[in-house]
């Protein structure tokens, strides 16, 4: 079926731009904040109105997972230091429960599927084509520079998440250019692939080659391997012929570190930062350092000769590490037992090919233990996790699927 413009009503384009908009906000000052705060406002007024309930299942799972992060938030001002902070967590985590509700509503009134699978192709490829203008002309579209290191990060100025985002929607890309063909799927890949690796981010190349895999091995695609793994490797010498910095996380991947040094080196003093995390856990293992403390805490925990201080880490760059220093071995709890029923969920549902859904792909892409995501608690970050976990759970018994065929 063809998406038929024509046809829909100003309340479809409105209500997929303002979901969407998790997504296309996230280079603009303030990012999702202002479809977040809509967004929860609606689902307010939509309890008050009686237009949704939590007799949904749905919104009930979601409630689940929610509690299994709040809880051990919650647990958290036990040894907390700075209560305040772990406040403004706890306070921010119910207001995702109406949030979840609107999003409900829209999905099941208002969106149209194949305009939002659209929206982010269209926005993907932009960022794609931005991100090669900076690198060939020395600015992007909108005057934005690389960053002082060359790495590309087209419009999102001094945040390193132009390849965050190119790597995670793969999934959402490739199945609305499917119906185009594999050359289509190809002439994405390859410049897309090209500035992630420009990007000079090793953990979100990992992801987007992950990405790749699981989507050819789910749709036994391998005409689309085949025919990736030539723009890879020409992919790689150009970046690392043009990018200094590119250069240097390329060549990471190609010998195995023998020392702590070198790791620490290879991960960008990442160790430093993990052992510190493991210090704050030891040293409370039940419930945390508290909520939004990692960084509170950081000088406390570092190690001797530590390469960060206070001042320069706020995270512990990686979800599970900073959930398990800062809400203990609880909460580490909490998250594996949201992942599990997050899946149990999709196997007992109608679902035949569960692992063909992409928005479970992107799910396993935020998770995946080995890669470095962002703070899970951010108000950038989690509206597009919650994003993803509500149009997953949608699918999971729809009758009409999500997803755009």
């Amino acid at each position: 079926m063809q998406l038929n413009l024509k046809t829909m009503d100003w309340t479809i384009y409105l209500s997929t731009l303002l979901v969407t908009a998790i997504y296309w906000a996230q280079p603009f000052s303030g990012g999702p904040r202002v479809p977040s705060v809509i967004l929860m406002i609606l689902g307010i007024i939509l309890f008050v109105k009686r237009l949704i309930s939590l007799e949904d299942i749905r919104l009930r799972r979601f409630i689940t997972v929610l509690t299994l992060f709040f809880v051990p938030a919650v647990l958290s001002l036990i040894s907390s230091y700075d209560r305040s902070n772990s406040l403004k967590l706890i306070i921010l985590l119910p207001l995702f429960i109406p949030f979840a509700a609107a999003v409900l509503y829209l999905i099941d009134n208002k969106i149209n599927n194949k305009l939002l699978f659209s929206i982010v192709t269209v926005v993907s490829v932009f960022w794609v084509f931005d991100g090669l203008i900076q690198f060939v002309f020395g600015h992007d579209l909108f005057g934005v520079p690389p960053t002082d290191e060359g790495r590309i990060v087209g419009p999102f100025a001094h945040h390193l998440r132009l390849s965050l985002f190119l790597s995670i929607s793969l999934p959402l890309v490739l199945l609305q250019l499917k119906k185009s063909g594999w050359i289509a799927q190809l002439l994405y890949l390859a410049p897309a692939i090209l500035v992630i690796m420009l990007s000079g981010v090793r953990t979100d190349l990992l992801t987007a080659l992950l990405a790749i895999v699981l989507y050819v091995i789910v749709n036994k695609h391998t005409k689309l391997l085949l025919g990736f793994i030539p723009f890879l490797l020409v992919g790689g010498m150009l970046a690392s012929h043009f990018s200094g910095i590119s250069e240097t996380k390329l060549k990471t991947f190609s010998g195995m570190p023998d020392s702590y040094q070198k790791w620490n080196l290879l991960s960008s003093h990442r160790l430093d930062i993990w052992l510190t995390a493991k210090n704050m856990v030891l040293a409370h293992p039940i419930t945390g350092v508290g909520a939004r403390n990692f960084s509170n805490a950081y000088d406390d925990y570092a190690t001797e000769g530590n390469f960060f201080n206070s001042e320069r880490v706020f995270h512990a760059h990686h979800p599970m590490i900073s959930i398990a220093a800062e809400t203990g071995l609880i909460g580490l709890a909490g998250l594996f037992m949201a992942l599990w029923l997050l899946y149990k969920w999709g196997r007992e549902s109608k679902v035949t090919n569960l692992w063909a859904n992409p928005w479970l792909q992107i799910l396993v892409l935020m998770f995946f233990p080995i890669q470095s995501m962002p703070l899970l608690f951010t108000l950038w970050w989690f509206p597009i996790v919650t994003i993803v976990m509500l149009f997953y759970l949608s699918d999971l018994d729809a009758d009409v699927s999500t997803i755009a065929h």
